[in-house]
């Protein structure tokens, strides 16, 4: 288990938090020494400064999506919690910081780590998805109940979910990262590879209407640099336009034919 994981639960023993619905962040960050704002932050999500005592959390003032700011507030917390022993710190974060939990940079990775476990700690976000079949629909349903964003319910589903899934980030008609399940049977699709034409999320960049039912679409389409990958291989894909960035979001997972 992580640092990270392991901090995020002892929150939850420390202020006997029973369900997601009893969270209160805010609460939360102002118990732990952090004083909140909204403000403005030239193209951050979100920013912390921070001693070994207290600390300074600003979140982006133009932030509309309110899974998006609990998500990059609960974020921010992490930052501090992981690294409060340090004398000073401060941490700006984008967008692809929070979503991207593939990123190089070890910091923010486990501010990621942090932020879902408080948010969708394992027990209650597993019992909410218990039995349930994936599907985009799903992933929404998760991100409406935890209050977070589609990108993190989907990622934590990839995590910790029953179905094995793909899920992948596309902007400008080519993948900017990907979170693979390790049970998917599929696994190596690098950032920069363009969207097959296959695919639905195709028609989008290229000013079509994109239809955001589920389509079944050869695996190779997708993971045509996978050796492992299978011609007879394919996977049910599903995507949602994410309009903040311009970018789409795509969940794979596997064909009952296979």
């Amino acid at each position: 288990m992580s640092r990270a994981i392991k901090i995020a639960e002892h929150l939850i023993d420390k202020y006997c938090i029973r369900s997601h619905r009893d969270l209160n962040l805010k609460e939360i960050a102002n118990a732990e020494m952090l004083v909140i704002e909204e403000t403005d932050l030239n193209g951050l999500l979100g920013r912390v400064m921070f001693n070994e005592d207290m600390g300074l959390i600003q979140i982006n003032k133009s932030i509309t999506n309110e899974g998006l700011k609990r998500f990059t507030l609960a974020h921010e917390m992490g930052h501090f919690l992981i690294s409060k022993n340090y004398r000073w710190n401060k941490h700006g974060c984008t967008f692809d910081s929070l979503g991207n939990y593939n990123s190089n940079k070890g910091h923010e990775a486990e501010a990621n780590q942090f932020a879902a476990e408080l948010l969708m700690h394992k027990p209650w976000f597993s019992k909410f998805i218990k039995n349930i079949p994936i599907c985009m629909d799903l992933i929404k349903q998760i991100a409406d109940e935890f209050k977070v964003s589609v990108t993190a319910a989907a990622i934590r589903y990839a995590e910790i979910g029953q179905y094995p899934i793909a899920v992948i980030l596309s902007k400008n008609s080519v993948v900017q990262w990907s979170f693979i399940n390790s049970y998917f049977p599929c696994r190596y699709l690098p950032p920069g590879i363009v969207v097959p034409k296959e695919s639905n999320v195709w028609d989008y960049f290229n000013g079509k209407q994109m239809a955001e039912d589920e389509n079944m679409i050869p695996a190779l389409s997708w993971f045509k640099e996978d050796i492992r990958c299978k011609q007879s291989t394919y996977f049910y894909e599903q995507s949602i336009v994410i309009p903040a960035t311009d970018s789409v979001l795509t969940i794979l997972w596997q064909s009952e034919y296979d």
